[in-house]
Parts: structure tokens; C-alpha cells; sequence
């Protein structure tokens, strides 16, 4: 799919952006998960409740596989582009 792109220098630049397009909304989704606002203000007492610790975890999870999903939609439709560019120039 990338060597059919019309620029020649856009498969080595989407070759490398590839894994930084998709670790760093996992980055991103695990650092939106805020500790902040609960009712436990030492760091003892937060460890201590594990249904808690269980609870943001989740929310952990699911922040980052929403990120994860919205980067491959956001690849897809790069993909997309790139490829209808392709059969316009071909055409062309």
C-alpha cells in the first residue's frame, strides 16, 4: 500500500510515523486516568483499597483501547487517502 503512493517520500515517512501513531495514543489513554479526586488523600490509604485500585485500572484499559481504536480508524484513513490518491494518478 505505501509504494503505491504518489510521493516518493511518503513511505519512509509513514513507515516511521506508523509506531509512533500508535504507541503514543496508548501513552495518551493511560495518562488520562486521573487518581486525583478521590476520598483517600495518602498514597497508603489508596493502595489499601484494591476494589478501587481494580476500578481505575479499568478505566486505564478503556482509555487507552478507545485511543488505540480512534488511531487505527485515523491510519485507515490515511490508507484510504493514500490509495485513491493512487488510482487518481494512475488515471491521470
Amino acid at each position: 500500500m505505501v509504494d503505491s503512493a504518489p510521493s516518493k517520500h511518503l513511505p519512509s515517512v509513514l513507515k516511521k510515523l506508523l509506531p509512533c501513531g500508535l504507541i503514543f495514543p496508548a501513552l495518551l489513554g493511560f495518562v488520562s486516568v486521573s487518581y486525583q479526586g478521590c476520598d483517600r488523600t495518602t498514597y497508603k490509604d489508596i493502595v489499601e483499597n484494591r476494589d478501587y485500585l481494580v476500578a481505575k485500572n479499568h478505566e486505564q484499559l478503556s482509555a487507552i483501547l478507545f485511543y488505540i481504536v480512534v488511531a487505527v480508524l485515523f491510519w485507515n484513513l490515511v490508507t484510504f487517502l493514500i490509495l485513491r490518491s493512487a488510482q487518481h494518478g494512475r488515471k491521470g
